[in-house]
């Protein structure tokens, strides 16, 4: 709509001889315009509140939320050596033919044999035949290849190759995207799984620029929720798990800081590379630029579908009152986040039901954002050095680290570790603790870190 509206307002004739280079250097030309004129009335616009800059700089080990455990598909078995397979097979082409489906069920127990002994390249090799018989037998995206694509992943996993695993990741999404229905529970558990590797392929700079990637899982989210919508509705629950992923995502984008080039953070326009016009940089620096106010829309489009729906239980609305306070929270919107903590511990005490849900929510700091969003999962994070690091602190009221003492390590050698500990504790933001409805200050906690540096 953005783009829309700048293209209307300028009222040129059009140029069917621009093409799409110069269309997107025109758009980027017009927006540098737009943003030129929006600085010299800078003061009658809102200022846009800074996010928390942590990231996946630190995640707590301990926390009592639940540990996250990356999705990890369960080992294809073999029966037979791997030898006594390769024999097996090539008896049965000699039979049915090298194209026949009747080897694929050998095939996949190949390459099990040849995972089981570490022998990934080999395994690959042979799943990667039973996909190509699969496709020939019965079409090019057919789910039953599904389960082979996930073993392979695993082989380019072991083998390190994390690039040869995406693209895979990729197309083991397509063609679960083409089996299953839009809304259904299938569908959902696929999403949620190839965003998760998406979201950790981001935290680990897998692409040369990152931007692309969050663009993507943005689109993944609004395809989801715009197929449920046209068939069930805009208030439809089944958006919920949709809009809840999408939060995740606009987590990610408060913490986007550059993009590497040559060892070093660089912004968009410091490098001509990354100042090449395209579409997808157009919709990327709209959504970071207003990234608060997507997200804050989010949640709020997650309460309208809970309030229209009247089985809608009070721990709901409270659970989602608490996600835009968080929000605020976040943002350093301190005000805002109190008043709307307040709001969700009111929602919540007023039925005896609720308690547990009141005191697994409040009765100790808790730190942002509640869902996980930072942590690396299986893929490696850019950084030289990892390690863990005990920590005693107080939370002041405003969910802020203070007086934070280092309990272990202690060592002089691991004083850049503890240094750069104490830097991400103060710069992490916790939802506070909280006594009939209050936020109050905790002492002394003790709680173990782990710290990319």
């Amino acid at each position: 709509m953005k783009l829309y509206a700048t293209l209307q307002s300028t009222r040129l004739p059009p140029r069917p001889w621009l093409g799409a280079v110069g269309l997107c250097g025109w758009l980027l030309s017009t927006e540098a315009f737009a943003q030129s004129s929006v600085q010299c009335c800078k003061s009658l616009l809102p200022e846009v509140p800074p996010a928390t800059a942590y990231g996946a700089t630190i995640y707590r080990d301990d926390d009592a939320r639940g540990e996250y455990q990356p999705y990890q598909p369960i080992l294809f078995d073999a029966t037979l050596p791997a030898e006594k397979l390769s024999n097996k097979i090539s008896s049965e082409e000699l039979q049915q033919g090298a194209y026949s489906a009747g080897l694929i069920p050998d095939l996949q127990e190949l390459g099990a044999a040849h995972f089981l002994t570490g022998r990934y390249r080999d395994a690959i090799a042979a799943y990667a035949r039973a996909i190509h018989l699969l496709r020939v037998n019965e079409g090019l995206n057919t789910i039953t290849q599904a389960g082979l694509v996930e073993q392979v992943i695993e082989a380019h996993l072991e083998l390190g190759d994390t690039i040869a695993a995406d693209k895979q990741q990729s197309y083991l999404f397509r063609i679960r995207q083409r089996a299953y229905a839009p809304g259904s529970a299938e569908m959902l558990v696929a999403t949620q799984q190839y965003a998760d590797w998406q979201r950790a392929a981001y935290i680990g700079e897998l692409d040369k620029y990152k931007y692309p990637r969050i663009v993507d899982l943005i689109d993944l989210y609004d395809e989801g929720v715009d197929d449920i919508a046209s068939e069930q509705g805009e208030l439809s629950r089944s958006i919920l798990p949709y809009l809840q992923g999408k939060l995740k995502v606009h987590y990610l984008l408060s913490n986007y800081d550059g993009e590497r080039e040559d060892g070093m953070r660089v912004e968009m326009n410091q490098n001509d590379d990354i100042n090449l016009p395209n579409l997808k940089k157009i919709r990327f620096k709209r959504f970071h630029e207003g990234n608060y106010r997507y997200g804050k829309k989010t949640i709020q489009k997650m309460r309208d579908i809970l309030r229209n729906d009247a089985d809608t239980s009070s721990q709901e609305l409270a659970a989602v009152q608490l996600a835009l306070a968080d929000w605020y929270q976040w943002h350093h919107r301190y005000a805002e986040a109190l008043q709307a903590y307040r709001e969700a511990w009111n929602m919540m005490s007023e039925d005896l039901a609720d308690q547990t849900f009141l005191e697994t929510s409040f009765a100790e700091p808790l730190e942002l954002p509640e869902e996980v969003v930072f942590h690396p999962g299986r893929m490696a994070v850019r950084t030289n050095n990892v390690a863990q690091v005990t920590l005693r602190f107080d939370v002041n009221r405003l969910g802020e680290a203070k007086d934070i003492q280092v309990l272990a390590p202690l060592t002089e050698e691991n004083q850049p570790a503890v240094t750069r500990a104490r830097k991400y504790l103060r710069d992490m933001r916790f939802r506070p603790r909280m006594i009939d409805g209050e936020a109050v200050e905790a002492v002394a906690l003790e709680r173990s870190y782990t710290i990319h540096y």
